[in-house]
């Protein structure tokens, strides 16, 4: 299974369904609204910490489930790490 699943495919799916969710489920929550209300800005805003807490979860179990490749390329983790840790930090303190 583990020969089949990698984890840059893992960060691709999530970012393929955030994707999805911004190009056509934040327009199609906007049908029927009047074009005053600001509905898909207020979707982009409240999405934004979910999306982070993915990457920051997929950075933790990628190189807790897929530890051989971790031990070489252990740097892409970190810095997906620190960057989405940072981005939360500096969204909660605020």
């Amino acid at each position: 299974m583990k020969r089949f699943l990698k984890p840059h495919f893992i960060y691709i799916a999530w970012t393929i369904l955030v994707l999805g969710f911004l190009f056509i489920g934040i327009p199609v929550a906007n049908i029927g609204h009047s074009g005053g209300e600001q509905i898909p800005l207020t979707l982009l805003a409240y999405s934004i910490q979910p999306i982070l807490i993915g990457y920051l979860l997929i950075s933790i179990f990628t190189s807790i489930i897929f530890l051989d490749r971790f031990k070489k390329y252990w740097f892409l983790n970190l810095i997906v790490f620190s960057l989405t840790a940072y981005l939360l930090v500096s969204f909660w303190i605020r």
